[in-house]
């Protein structure tokens, strides 16, 4: 069996706001998992920007 060394970082989203959970490797350093994953961060920020522009004119 394998132990594995695995740390949690909990950060914020400056673009989204959303909070980040990083799944981190002890030993080397790589993030090993992202909730939300990087590209659905931006997807998301992609949305909202559609949204704004959406709805701008029709104020």
């Amino acid at each position: 069996m394998q132990n594995l060394q695995r740390d949690l970082s909990f950060s914020v989203d400056d673009s989204s706001g959303e909070v980040v959970v990083r799944v981190v490797d002890g030993e080397s350093g790589k993030v090993v998992r992202q909730i939300p994953s990087e590209e659905l961060l931006r997807l998301a920020e992609r949305l909202d920007e559609m949204r704004s522009l959406l709805f701008e004119g029709k104020a």
